[in-house]
Order: structure tokens, then C-alpha cells, then sequence
């Protein structure tokens, strides 16, 4: 499989280019090569992993070590260091960013075949944890672990000469374009903490926009990082301690804001037993949730929120959000909504509101044109940024009309490494293609939608448990290394709730809720009701009477 994608790979580009190519990964252009995991979840390029990896390698660029704490005598920091280039060299390659996108570029340069020397290759993250976004939501709903969705990078980076360093950058001074001078991170803290780079690599991603309403970056709470599922996990056992009614208010109609209002929905009715406590509004600034799914999707979508009691307002935008004052409003906030149409804005109160509309660049001083801009920075077809020789930028950050979504940004990394290659190795570089491959939701606890883009067949979309486990499938498969595929698949493989319903069906309603097909007859219209009744009462007999000769 692997070879016949590499030969089609190789058919696809002429002149240098194919001498170039690697024998351990090719673009694949043809879907049909692809196996199914690659499928609903994979990557335009097929890799063949060097299993031989360099040992852990304890490298210190500027005197700062793994952590980031210092363990050399300090540098001055008042020259650059000269430029290290060329194959016979190991030039030094800086990621900053661990997410998607920056994680796996790193991950994919250190397992490439060098001629020479191996780049010296070091990963900046202000964070100690990898989080895998799409699996936030299993986080609120207790299906997943912290170690299962956001593992610590020394552990996935320990069996590889990838270097971590845990600090936040401050801003960049930019390599000599042409000239002989390395570029510097100055990273968060005093003059003398920095490192030094020949080749940079720019995925710091995107962040929450709290200021699309006033009053929202003070008191509404994003979902986008680690510790916001850590702020929102205290607010909610907070809540259900006190063991009150709650009104939660979800500001956003795309796919995050749907899986949050579900994933919120099904925690407060599983933790606080009963569905009229928990009263959650999910607020669209559009005609229709996910709007930029295919319509099976959305019907899908819409009919979940409506069986978990959740209120959909379309066409509603969120003006201002502000905390309430005078007795008994402690811990309330006031919500400013206009309606499309509608000249007066209507004020309601919550206990909490969850804002995931818009997204914005995260800026980073140097290399965007100021530190204010909000704006991505511009970048070439190859990832590398424009008017730049030795900077690459890939992620939400990068300025290509592609989602702003976890696919796009692994995929990238493909590119980005091989372009990474072959500028250090004076070869060609190739231009950045994406290949839609479906998209992945979870509506709550065992249900969820999966619309996947098949050769010679199109869009599929399915639904429930069957695409909630999918899903969770693909997930396991995209997971960042083989170590953190095995764990978090065999620990999800023991826990049967991750997967099957709490209820086997008993008739051919129960039926009708398992069948993942959008848009297909119902079952009651192919089968005789009482007949499959009878014909699921005899396979639960049988099954007792087995485990009866058993015990």
C-alpha cells in the first residue's frame, strides 16, 4: 500500500523534485491508496517511520536546559550567534507552538533521514501538556482522562532527540535575510532568556475573540485551552455542590459551541439528576448551527440539542455581557442579545456563560507587524512566510484560506518538515495542498455525527453511538505518537461505557436510535415492530442461558 502510494507520489511531480523525494514519505495523491484510518482522520502525506531514533539528546542552545531553566553560564545576548546551514552542519530548528501543527512538524523532522547532521530541534510551548482540542469535550463529560487528552511533552517527547523547553515567548528577532546571522527567541523572563535558531517554525495558533462583545473577555469564560477546561470543571462542581438550578448560556453556532452546549447539557443531567436543573441556551449569530457542515449533518445536530432540552436562538448576537449587582445576584451574569430584525436588545441573566464565537490569530512581536495586529501573518504556498528565507509558519496562525481546525494544521506539518528538509538540504520545496478528508463531532456522551469524504462516493454523514465511536477511533489514530495511540486505545478498549449504550435495545425504537445512517427509512417501515421485538427477546434468552451454563 505504502509503495503504491509513494509510485503514484513520484508519477504526480517532474524535474528535481523526484530525485528528491525521500523514500520515508510522498504525497499521496490518490484517496483510493489511502487505508479508511487515513481516511476519516489522516494526512496527505504517508510517513515511514525511522523506528532507529537518536537517543534522548540533553541539548542546551543559550544555556537554557529541557525546562527551561538555565544550566550554562549566561550569554550577554548582545550579538546574534553566526548562521548554521547546510547538510554537512546541524543547523538548529525552533518550534514555537505545541499544538497540531508544531508538535507534529517537530516530531516528523527528528524521525527523517538526515545525509549528516540531525538538527538540533527544540519545541516551545508556554504550556507542560500537549491538548488534543477535538477530545476537550470528553474532559467535561468524564469520559477521558487528563493524561489521555493532554499528555505532558517530556513524555511524548522523552524516545526522541526533540528538545522541550516550557516558557512563553515574548517576541523575535529575525534571522539576516541573505546574510550570515542567526535569528533569537527572547522568551518570557529576564535579557539572557533566549535561544538562538537557523530554520524557525511559527504554530502558536489561535485564540479565543472575547472582544467580538463588551465585557465578555471580563466575564465570560472561552474553551480553547487547558486551563479553561480546568476553570470550567470548577465552576460546574461548584454548581452541582450546591446542588441549585443553573442557566448556562453557550455564545457561539459552530461546531465547538454545539459540542460544548451538548457536552455541558449531559454533565449537569448526569451529575445532578434531574434535566430541569440544568437549563442551557445556545446562541447562534446565523440562521443555522454549524453552518459550513453539510445539511445531514445540521439535522442531526439540531435534532441532539433538541432531545437534551437545549434552547437554539438563531440569528442572535451577544452585544455585552456584565456581571449583575445587588442582593442575591452574586455570581449572576446579564446578557445583551439583539435579534436580526429587531431594533430593542433583550437582557437575560445566567450563572455562567461559555463563549466560543470567533477566533483570532495569536500575535507575536517581530514577526507579525506589531504586537496588536489581530490579523495572520502572510505565507507562501511552501508554509514559508513571506519575504522570508528561514521561517515557516503553518496552524491557525498562518495566513491560508484553509479551517482553522486540526486537520488542516497536521497535515501541514507534513509539508512543513519536508520543506524544512529540503531548504536545509538545498533542495525543492513543494506547495502546501489540503485534502479534505470529513469532519468529526461530538453531540455528548455516545452520540456524535461523522461526515467523511470517501473515493468515488462522496459525502457520507452518520450518526450516534456509531459515529461517536468513529470518532473516538480516529482520534486514537491521530494521537501524536504510537506510545500515546496504545495508551489511550487500550485504556478507552477496557471501559465498555466509552463505546456501547448503557441499554441494550429492546424493541425496534431502541433499534432505530443505533442505526447511523442519515436519512434512511425507518426501521418500522422495512420490519414487522413485533417480530423484531420477539427476535431481540430471544437473543437476550439465549445470551442468559449461555452465561447461566457458564457460571
Amino acid at each position: 500500500m505504502f509503495q503504491a502510494c509513494r509510485r503514484t507520489a513520484l508519477k504526480s511531480v517532474r524535474g528535481p523534485v523526484k530525485r528528491h523525494i525521500p523514500r520515508g514519505f510522498a504525497p499521496c495523491t490518490k484517496r483510493s491508496l489511502r487505508p479508511f484510518a487515513s481516511a476519516i482522520a489522516g494526512s496527505p502525506i504517508a510517513w515511514k517511520r525511522d523506528r532507529r531514533l537518536a537517543a534522548f539528546s540533553s541539548i542546551t542552545a543559550s544555556g537554557l536546559s529541557e525546562e527551561g531553566g538555565s544550566n550554562a553560564e549566561p550569554s550577554s545576548g548582545a550579538e546574534l550567534s553566526p548562521l548554521r546551514t547546510g547538510p554537512s552542519s546541524a543547523p538548529r530548528v525552533v518550534v514555537l507552538g505545541g499544538g497540531f501543527g508544531g508538535l507534529n512538524t517537530a516530531l516528523k523532522l527528528s524521525e527523517l533521514k538526515w545525509d549528516q547532521s540531525t538538527p538540533e530541534i527544540t519545541l516551545v510551548d508556554v504550556s507542560e501538556r500537549f491538548l488534543f482540542k477535538p477530545l476537550m469535550y470528553e474532559l467535561i463529560t468524564g469520559e477521558a482522562t487528563l493524561d489521555q487528552v493532554a499528555p505532558l511533552f517530556r513524555d511524548l517527547l522523552g524516545p526522541t532527540p526533540v528538545r522541550f523547553v516550557n516558557q512563553k515567548v515574548k517576541d523575535v528577532t529575525l534571522a539576516d535575510v541573505g546574510g550570515n546571522t542567526a535569528g533569537r527567541i527572547h522568551l518570557d523572563g529576564s535579557e539572557q532568556d533566549f535561544i538562538d535558531y537557523d530554520y524557525l517554525v511559527v504554530g502558536l495558533g489561535a485564540e479565543t475573540n472575547l472582544e467580538l462583545a463588551e465585557g465578555a473577555k471580563e466575564f465570560a469564560l472561552p474553551f480553547n485551552t487547558l486551563d479553561d477546561v480546568r476553570e470550567l470543571e470548577q465552576r460546574l462542581q461548584d454548581i452541582e455542590d450546591e446542588g441549585r438550578s443553573v442557566s448556562v448560556a453557550v455564545v457561539g453556532g459552530g461546531a465547538g459551541g454545539v459540542e460544548l452546549a451538548a457536552s455541558v447539557a449531559d454533565r449537569l443531567q448526569s451529575t445532578m439528576g434531574d434535566a430541569s436543573k440544568g437549563a442551557v441556551k445556545l446562541y447562534v449569530g446565523g440562521s443555522d448551527v454549524m453552518e459550513d457542515f453539510a445539511e445531514d449533518a445540521r439535522e442531526v445536530a439540531r435534532e441532539a440539542l433538541e432531545k437534551k432540552g437545549i434552547e437554539v436562538l438563531t440569528n442572535q448576537r451577544v452585544e455585552k455581557v456584565a456581571a449583575e449587582e445587588g442582593e442575591g445576584k452574586q455570581g449572576k451574569y446579564s446578557v445583551t442579545v439583539s435579534t436580526k430584525g429587531q431594533s430593542d436588545p433583550l437582557e437575560v441573566s445566567y450563572d455562567l456563560v461559555l463563549w466560543t464565537a470567533g477566533q483570532k490569530a495569536t500575535p507575536l512581536a517581530g514577526l507579525s507587524p506589531s504586537a496588536e495586529v489581530k490579523t495572520p501573518m502572510t505565507i507562501e504556498p511552501t508554509l514559508r512566510v513571506t519575504d522570508r528565507e528561514r521561517e515557516f509558519a503553518l496552524g491557525d496562525i498562518a495566513g491560508m484560506q484553509f479551517p482553522a481546525t486540526a486537520q488542516v494544521a497536521m497535515q501541514q506539518a507534513d509539508y512543513c518538515a519536508w520543506n524544512l528538509f529540503a531548504s536545509i538540504n538545498s533542495e525543492p520545496m513543494l506547495n502546501f495542498r489540503y485534502q479534505h478528508l470529513g469532519k468529526l463531532t461530538t453531540l455528548g456522551s455516545l452520540a456524535g455525527t461523522a461526515t467523511l469524504n470517501l473515493p468515488g462516493v462522496g459525502e457520507v454523514t452518520l450518526k450516534g453511538p456509531v459515529a461517536s465511536a468513529l470518532r473516538k477511533l480516529a482520534y486514537v489514530y491521530r494521537m501524536p505518537t504510537n506510545q500515546q495511540r496504545l495508551k489511550v486505545g487500550s485504556e478507552w478498549l477496557q471501559n465498555p461505557e466509552m463505546w456501547v449504550p448503557p441499554e441494550l435495545p429492546k424493541d425496534i425504537k431502541d433499534l432505530e436510535k443505533l442505526n447511523p445512517f442519515v436519512g434512511a427509512p425507518n426501521l418500522d417501515k422495512l420490519f414487522d415492530e413485533k417480530e423484531v421485538k420477539d427476535a431481540l427477546q430471544g437473543l437476550y434468552e439465549r445470551i442468559q442461558a449461555e452465561r447461566g451454563k457458564r457460571v
